[in-house]
């Protein structure tokens, strides 16, 4: 198996504890490792609810609407409404 070198930035707090690892013996590469191969797990498991909503509204707090943006025609808590609404603006896009 080929290796390969991984740069990461990290912040003062971070670079302490990884310090503070590092002192006790614990191979950093190690704990990279591990951290990855439990996210790429956790890819596998189908999301619930509750993930979905929290990934949504990080979402949503990251990429708010801009202030000055018209409100929406449609009612967005109205799955068929919002439905249509996004069917009929790409229908317009391909023309």
């Amino acid at each position: 198996m080929a290796s390969r070198l991984l740069n990461v930035r990290l912040d003062d707090e971070r670079v302490r504890k990884a310090r503070r690892l590092r002192a006790r013996g614990v191979a950093l590469s190690d704990v990279v490792r591990e951290a990855i191969d439990a996210r790429y797990d956790a890819l596998d498991q189908p999301m619930t609810g509750r993930e979905a909503a929290a990934t949504i509204a990080r979402i949503l707090d990251q990429h708010p609407d801009p202030v000055n943006a018209p409100a929406r025609p449609y009612d967005v808590h109205d799955a068929a409404a919002a439905r249509a609404a996004i069917s009929h603006a790409l229908k317009r896009r391909t023309r």
